[in-house]
């Protein structure tokens, strides 16, 4: 009965001494927060995304883009296209034009994380097959600027170039 008793009043000693608030400036340290932003979808904790490799003949691709911090309102995620694919004769997306278009990536609802995934919206390329030999197609797909409504959203894994744009190689079929 004593052991327990001095090991309850050792454990009441140990914790009683744990009371002492750690500030980090005294300590010369700080933390920063990072800022809420949108990227394209890479596995784990990857920085880096590869490329997606198909052909003009595959139908369509889906380009994730997802908000990892999560959000409270909708998203509106403006991208860009670049590459030497063409819009409307190597591939369209709808609601696009040639110079880009946009993606919404909606607020979780009550059912949200589920699935443990972070809000999130694809970007579906439709890829044309347009009967002449004309050899692959690059397009790169480039996040330029996202919204809510609490203001502006970072582009980019943590505001940064990381994870901003994707790669979508196009093997030529004709």
């Amino acid at each position: 009965m004593k052991n327990i008793l001095y090991t309850v009043i050792a454990m009441a000693l140990v914790f009683t001494g744990c009371t002492e608030d750690y500030d980090l400036d005294e300590r010369g340290l700080s933390v920063e927060e990072l800022p809420a932003y949108v990227a394209f979808s890479a596995p784990g904790a990857s920085s880096s995304i590869a490329p997606v490799d198909t052909a003009e003949d595959a139908g369509s691709v889906s380009l994730n883009v997802e908000i990892p911090g999560g959000t409270v309102s909708n998203v509106t995620v403006t991208y860009g296209f670049s590459g030497s694919a063409v819009f409307g004769e190597d591939f369209t997306v709808d609601g696009a034009d040639s110079a880009g278009g946009t993606v919404i990536i909606s607020k979780p609802g009550p059912e949200a994380n589920l699935d443990g995934l972070p809000p999130n919206a694809d970007i579906d390329i439709t890829l044309l097959t347009d009967g002449v030999a004309d050899g692959a197609k690059t397009l790169e797909v480039t996040l330029l600027s996202a919204s809510n409504g609490q203001g502006t959203v970072e582009v980019g894994r943590g505001g940064t170039a990381s994870l901003r744009s994707q790669t979508v190689n196009i093997a030529d079929v004709d």
